[in-house]
Parts: C-alpha cells; sequence; structure tokens
C-alpha cells in the first residue's frame, strides 16, 4: 500500500480499511528507517493517523500545512513523495530531520523547535484573506507542549482578534513534548477544574459509601472516575472559547473517521478554529 502512495492526492480514494493497512505500513516503515538513521521515532508514531486525515480532508500545497515543532513532520515527508529518500535521513545529500522548502513544495516554512508556527499560520492565512484567497486553509499542527511558550499565546490572541479567515488549529494533546509537560496550561489540560461544589460532594459520597457494604468502594471510584472525565472534556473547551476561538474535541487522534469528520467540520466554519486531538506519542510502540 505504501509503495502506491506518490503524493497526497494518492490517499483521496482509499478505503478506511486501506488507511488502517497504510497506518500500520508507515509505522513499521518509520521504525525500519530511523532504527538506522537516527531521528525522532516517537512524535512521528503518534500522528500516523492525525497526519493522513489531514492531507486527505485538506489539498496540500494549495492548503498550507505547518507542523509547530518540525521533527513531527516525517509521516508528512512520507506522504508527499520522500519515502524513497529516508535511508538518508538526516545525512549529507539526503532529506532533513524538518520541513525543508528545498525539498518539496508541500514544506512552506523550515521550523525545528516548539512555539513558533501559530505565528506563521496567524500570518499566512491573514495574507490569503486579504488577497481573496478564500479558497485556501492553513492548518497548523501544535504540540501540547508547544502551548507552554508565550510565542504561541501571542499568535492566539492575534488569531482571535481577528477570525474572518480559514485557519484550523491542531492540538495535538499527547500529554508529553520531550519530557512531561508542565506549567499552568499542561495543568489545565491534564488535571483541569470543576466547581468546589462537585468536590464537596464527592468527599460527601466517599465518606458515606465508604460505610456501605461491599458495594461502596467500587461505586465511590466509578463516580471518581466520572469526576476525572469531566475535567477532561469541560475545560479545556472553556479556556480556548475565553479567546474567542471556536472548540472542536476532544477527538480520537487515532480514529482517521472521526479526525476527518472533526476536520471537515472546521473547514466549513470559515473562522479560526481549535481541534483538540488526543494521541499516543510511539503509538503501541
Amino acid at each position: 500500500m505504501l509503495d502506491s502512495i506518490k503524493g497526497p492526492h494518492d490517499l483521496k480514494a482509499l478505503s478506511h480499511e486501506e488507511v488502517e493497512q497504510l497506518s500500520d505500513e508507515i509505522r513499521h516503515f518509520l521504525i525500519t528507517k530511523v532504527s538506522k538513521t537516527g531521528g525522532h521515532l516517537g512524535p512521528n508514531l503518534g500522528v500516523v493517523e492525525l497526519t493522513i486525515a489531514i492531507h486527505r480532508t485538506f489539498d496540500s500545497p494549495k492548503d498550507v500545512i505547518l507542523f509547530d515543532t518540525g521533527h513531527q513532520s516525517y509521516v508528512h515527508k512520507i506522504l508527499t513523495g520522500r519515502a524513497d529518500k529516508f535511508d538518508l535521513l538526516r545525512q549529507r545529500d539526503g532529506i532533513a530531520g524538518y520541513p525543508n522548502r528545498s525539498e518539496s513544495v508541500h514544506d512552506v516554512i523550515e521550523n525545528s523547535h516548539a512555539s513558533t508556527a501559530l505565528s506563521w499560520g496567524d500570518g499566512i492565512s491573514r495574507g490569503f484573506s486579504l488577497t481573496g484567497q478564500n479558497d485556501r486553509h492553513v492548518v497548523v499542527v501544535v504540540g501540547d507542549g508547544a502551548l507552554t511558550g508565550g510565542m504561541s499565546w501571542e499568535a492566539l490572541n492575534n488569531i482571535a482578534a481577528a477570525n474572518d479567515r480559514n485557519l484550523i488549529i491542531v492540538v495535538n494533546d499527547n500529554e508529553r513534548s520531550y519530557s512531561p509537560t508542565i506549567g499552568g496550561v499542561a495543568t489545565y489540560l491534564s488535571t483541569l477544574r470543576v466547581t468546589r461544589g462537585y468536590e464537596r460532594f464527592l468527599d460527601w459520597g466517599k465518606e458515606v459509601l465508604s460505610k456501605t457494604p461491599v458495594v461502596g468502594n467500587p461505586i465511590y471510584e466509578t463516580l471518581h472516575g466520572v469526576k476525572k472525565g469531566i475535567k477532561d472534556i469541560v475545560a479545556p473547551q472553556g479556556m480556548f472559547e475565553d479567546l474567542g476561538l471556536k472548540y472542536v474535541g476532544p477527538i480520537d487522534g487515532h480514529d482517521v473517521a472521526a479526525m476527518e469528520r472533526a476536520l471537515n467540520q472546521a473547514k466549513e466554519f470559515g473562522e479560526p478554529v481549535l481541534l483538540h486531538v488526543i494521541t499516543e506519542k510511539g503509538k503501541g510502540h
């Protein structure tokens, strides 16, 4: 299946069964190649389905796809016709470990580490809007670690202030960058708040249920799990919508069909939209 993919256009006609097969083949390909050349394996294993869904939904290079941490662009490179160059990944006369404009028209910026791509997305999408290119979209894939950088928040503030352009922000939330992400934003995304009233209710429930024979503790654990689910689902939406951004999610980043539905929904808004996508770094390995 992978050998038949020469560019993003080859993805459009694939069935979902074929997409699953392609995802497996890409992971095997990455493990085989990167184990020999070195490189960033874990981040790319985690964005296989996400990247496929983006390329199936949008039309690169007409639509611009930006990766905030450029080392998570290996799958993008494979899908844009560079799989045959991976034997020389990050080597002389080979392909770069990051997006590189000299390699492909699908690489629009050259960036390595985090927190820069949202500013690029702001500028490019604003340029499309000002020049009447309203049929073009910009997709920015940004990690949860990158959202700890002030440059990202400056860009989000600017994006929210001018909402008449086609910009989709995909927050790839895998709960870690190089190390577990720390700080206020990370805390917001992972431990997320509910009301004190709910906390008091839970404490009261624990006290009452602990006195209930046999079923008390299992019921309490269920309630505690529900609390965590409420935190993980409700709070991020409030944070980003307070900035003036439409929010869609959380979405399973390993479910191509779910990703495509969300991306198509975002395309229809005609204004900046944030997709909160949950992935597993190093998926399956």
